[in-house]
Parts: structure tokens; sequence; C-alpha cells
């Protein structure tokens, strides 16, 4: 949903919207969101202050992810409050080649033509609301590093002395204890 900026006034204008599941398209090369299981809730607000633009919003709703450990997909509910503040790229000066970025301005977008994309900010707050490892449970096995079974559905039948060939030597030590 595409929102002119140019017909914001000092008053928010609010959007309520419900996203349906056949919305979310995998981006290439990132496979870790497979889609949202069910509808997902989005209001959103925007207003002006002066020559900046403000938008505040939450994202409520289900996604269906990849383990981390294991790839298995499970579902993984999200909850995101966000606040934004875009300024217009008509106030950044084209010749001054650097500027010193305080610690405000780092929270602070461009927009260059004065129209902003909703669903661009929503599929942004989703991806920020991932945790930096996605889990199916805490306790996660994975998979085997040697024979690649999935360690939460069956049993590694590997032998569990194995080890790397260089170390072998050391099992032969033993340690003697001096009173």
């Amino acid at each position: 949903m595409i929102v002119d900026l140019k017909s914001i006034s000092r008053s928010p204008r609010h959007f309520d919207l419900m996203i349906q599941p056949d919305w979310w398209h995998a981006s290439d090369g990132n496979e870790q969101i497979q889609g949202l299981e069910g509808p997902l809730n989005a209001k959103i607000s925007v207003s002006r202050e002066d020559n900046r633009y403000t938008v505040n919003g939450h994202v409520r709703g289900r996604l269906r992810v990849v383990c981390d450990r294991c790839l298995e997909a499970y579902t993984l509910a999200v909850s995101r409050d966000f606040r934004l503040v875009l300024l217009p790229d008509a106030l950044l000066d084209p010749l001054q080649s650097e500027t010193e970025l305080e610690k405000d301005d780092l929270a602070v977008g461009f927009v260059a033509d004065e129209k902003i994309d909703l669903d661009d900010i929503i599929r942004e707050q989703i991806y920020l609301s991932l945790p930096m490892k996605l889990l199916c449970r805490k306790d996660c096995a994975g998979f085997c590093s040697r024979c690649g079974v999935n360690l939460n559905v069956e049993t590694c039948k590997c032998s569990e002395k194995v080890g790397h060939p260089a170390f072998l030597k050391l099992k032969a030590l033993k340690i003697r204890e001096e009173l």
C-alpha cells in the first residue's frame, strides 16, 4: 500500500491492515521465512511534524519459519511495536560529500519521492522481530555431525568413541595421582 506523504497532516492518519498469507513472497536467497501462518495484523499511523514524518505501528501474527539447527519448519509468533522517523531526501545537501551523523540521526530514514510503501515497512519490521537464532524448541538437538540424522526424531547409530585420529594416542595415557 503506497501512502502519499503530501496528504499527511499533523493529525495522524491511521491504517488498520489485515494481511493475508498469500502476501508474503520469499526474497531471493532468504528462505528462512517460508510465509505467514494465517493473517497478519498491522496497525500503523503516519503523522507530520514540521519537515519530518513519524510512522508508529504494531505488527502481530504468526510466521512459518525454518529452525537453524534441524531445518524443520515451525510456527513463530511475532509481535512488534515500532516507530520510524522519515525525512524527505530534499533536505540532504547533494554537494556535501560527508556528513557526521549524531546518535539520533541513526534512527532516521529518508524518502525519495514523498511516498512510502507500507508493505516494505511491514516486511522490514517482520525481519527485525526475528530472534538471532531461530530454534523450533530450546532443546533442539539438530543433526548428527557424522551421519546427518535429525536427533529430534531418531537416535544416532554413530560410535561415540570415534574421534580425530591425531588425538587417539591421548586416550591411552593414564594420569597418576601423587599423594
